[in-house]
């Protein structure tokens, strides 16, 4: 098998030649080292979008100030200001991180709302399809869906923030949660109709409790995902947070057939054999290796990476991943060693250990 009909094996309930090992792009360095791991049957996953938006009564203006990149968003209800930090390396996507959100203060409430409101939403089926014909076999390539209204409230304040504003202004924050749910309602039909499979469908991150996941973000799994099935599409919920035992149940109520960034321990605390045992024999657990193992050592790296197989091998719905932090690890001449000398140990254990 190449890699693409190994991966889709894995998604469709059927038995692959071996454990695909199958790394977010951005996460694998280029060049000679990338071709090796590919080469010996690594693949790579592509997240892409196909959807595109406008804000057609909303202007934007830009400044830069050293490291720092603000946006001013001008509406007719007001301007709102967010920044980003410029120039950081390897550590976040596109070399920029969040300095200052949107929603400072109550009265940033109404430009917010009224941005989301006036977001209008437009298909690139063509955009995403050359993206699949670019990769080939060597990947897979995964449409950017939505996610629940409620998590896609937390852009807009910083954590802390967004925390207290539920408290102390709920009525505004209720307004501005129901702008989200007609948004997600706007998107899911391009979602539905797009030229993929594969759907990313939100993320668990563990910001908020399981009282809150049930209140807010069930719903909109119990709503879409029947929805999209039918469309023909394989959702998949990005569940990365370290704390995930306590959410074993919710996500099974989910029904999302394809639990992706699972990260076991030490990092998290749901052992793979206990996730294979909640969520039964049909769902695809992604696992996201977690990247600091390597720092124990190639021989470490091998052992684990063996103990992972040996878990979970036989039900044939496993993937071996990275989605966190791949090569952002990478610092210096040393860390490239032990994140290469680690990636390889991987290979060597899917190739002693990981073929059906």
């Amino acid at each position: 098998m190449n890699f693409l009909q190994r991966i889709n094996a894995v998604l469709h309930g059927e038995r692959p030649d071996r454990v695909p090992y199958v790394p977010y792009d951005i996460l694998v360095p280029r060049g000679d080292f990338e071709r090796e791991l590919r080469n010996r049957g690594m693949g790579l996953c592509l997240r892409r979008t196909g959807i595109w938006s406008e804000m057609p009564e909303v202007g934007a203006e830009y400044k830069t100030e050293g490291d720092i990149s603000y946006t001013f968003h001008h509406t007719p209800k007001g301007t709102v200001r967010s920044a980003r930090r410029t120039h950081v390396g390897r550590i976040s996507d596109g070399e920029s991180i969040e300095a200052e959100w949107m929603i400072k203060n109550v009265a940033d409430f109404e430009p917010v709302i009224f941005m989301i409101e006036n977001t209008t939403y437009h298909a690139d089926h063509e955009g995403f399809l050359a993206h699949v014909r670019d990769v080939g076999s060597d990947g897979i390539v995964r449409f950017e869906g939505t996610g629940p209204p409620y998590d896609s409230t937390d852009a807009y304040f910083s954590l802390a923030d967004w925390a207290q504003m539920q408290h102390e202004r709920p009525e505004d924050f209720a307004r501005l949660l129901q702008a989200a749910e007609k948004q997600v309602a706007r998107v899911m039909p391009l979602v539905a109709a797009a030229p993929a499979e594969l759907v990313s469908l939100g993320s668990l991150s563990g910001i908020y409790g399981p009282k809150q996941y049930q209140q807010y973000a069930l719903p909109f799994y119990q709503k879409y995902v029947p929805e999209l099935v039918d469309a023909g599409k394989i959702p998949t919920l990005h569940a990365h947070n370290s704390n995930l035992s306590a959410f074993v149940d919710h996500v099974k109520r989910t029904g999302v057939p394809v639990i992706e960034a699972f990260t076991p321990p030490p990092v998290g605390d749901l052992s793979l054999a206990d996730a294979r045992q909640a969520w039964g024999p049909q769902t695809v657990i992604w696992v996201n290796f977690p990247e600091t193992i390597f720092w124990l050592g190639k021989q470490a790296t091998y052992d684990y990476t063996v103990d992972l197989l040996k878990q979970d091998k036989a039900s044939g719905r496993l993937v071996i991943g990275m989605t966190e932090m791949g090569s952002y690890g990478v610092t210096d001449d040393e860390s490239e060693r032990l994140f290469k000398d680690g990636m390889r140990a991987i290979m060597d254990a899917i190739d002693d250990h990981g073929v059906y």
